[in-house]
């Protein structure tokens, strides 16, 4: 059986060990599901991914796991697998590529190229679907399980639950209010009531946000999956224009800022796109009996 390898990368860095990091698997056939989420818990990755080979170049199923569970969707994983199939299979010169993701909810295009020491990769989103807006009350009793009162919400921006693939609950706070939060109190029941997976706290002045597992047990570094639905939310309020590039940032409560560029298209389909860049690459050393059945 051929070495298992896969490769550490930072996402949404200028430089390596900045950004947000990312195990991927370069060629998972061997793996099932339950390896995949086994090999995730014991990298302890926020995010890990998975590609096999399509029937098509440059076509990948790929699937994504954190700690707890498969996502449908998921942002910084996806460009940090683009850009390694780049390195590994795409043209040496700063030249484009083009790859296709399959994901469980969605394929998505993604281009990349090189750039200086590393990597830079742009991801097709889709467009934004807007789903429920919360009440006052509603966004209260959020904002109280990240030991925030009525004070640190902007008062001028509405709570609202918008998804390209994964639908958070964007909760606009003050710039105080964004610095002070703290996870205290699951929020499954209250994400489900509204149909959303995650809550992304945003200061909105600023264009920065924070995001927790459902627990609160880990922060997000840079979450791609929620820029896109930030994003189409700014340009919803006016805030920013169609056809106009600009950033979000993310990662900097954790000492590693991230910069995520966003645009929304005039047809509404929405780009995210970030530096990444290579880290190492490591190789399994367990023989396929362990692969099929590995130790609980």
């Amino acid at each position: 059986m051929a070495p298992l390898l896969y490769w550490q990368l930072d996402v949404f860095a200028e430089c390596p060990l900045a950004g947000n990091g990312v195990a991927v698997f370069s060629d998972a056939q061997a793996l099932s599901p339950t390896l995949m989420q086994a090999l995730t818990q014991e990298l302890r990755q926020f995010e890990s991914i998975f590609l096999i080979p399509g029937s098509q170049p440059q076509h990948y199923d790929a699937r994504i796991f954190t700690m707890e569970e498969e996502l449908p969707f998921a942002g910084h994983p996806i460009l940090g697998a683009a850009a390694l199939l780049h390195h590994l299979h795409g043209p040496l010169a700063e030249q484009q590529a083009e790859w296709t993701l399959h994901l469980t909810a969605k394929s998505v295009r993604v281009s990349t190229h090189r750039r200086g020491r590393g990597f830079y990769a742009q991801m097709d989103q889709g467009e934004a679907e807007f789903g429920e807006r919360l009440s006052l009350a509603q966004a209260q009793a959020i904002a109280a399980a990240f030991s925030l009162g009525a004070a640190a919400l902007d008062p001028f921006y509405p709570a609202c639950v918008v998804s390209t693939g994964l639908p958070y609950l964007l909760l606009p706070v003050t710039a105080e209010g964004l610095a002070r939060a703290r996870q205290t109190q699951a929020l499954d029941t209250q994400l489900a009531s509204c149909g959303a997976a995650f809550v992304f706290l945003l200061d909105v002045t600023a264009h920065e946000g924070r995001t927790w597992d459902p627990l609160g047990v880990i922060e997000d570094i840079a979450t791609g999956s929620a820029a896109g639905p930030v994003a189409a939310y700014l340009v919803e309020l006016g805030l920013e224009r169609p056809d106009r590039p600009f950033t979000l940032h993310q990662g900097r409560f954790l000492g590693r800022p991230s910069r995520l560029d966003v645009c929304v298209a005039g047809n509404g389909r929405i780009s995210v796109g970030g530096a990444v860049q290579l880290l190492s690459r490591a190789e399994l050393l367990i023989d396929s009996d362990a692969l099929q059945n590995p130790a609980r």
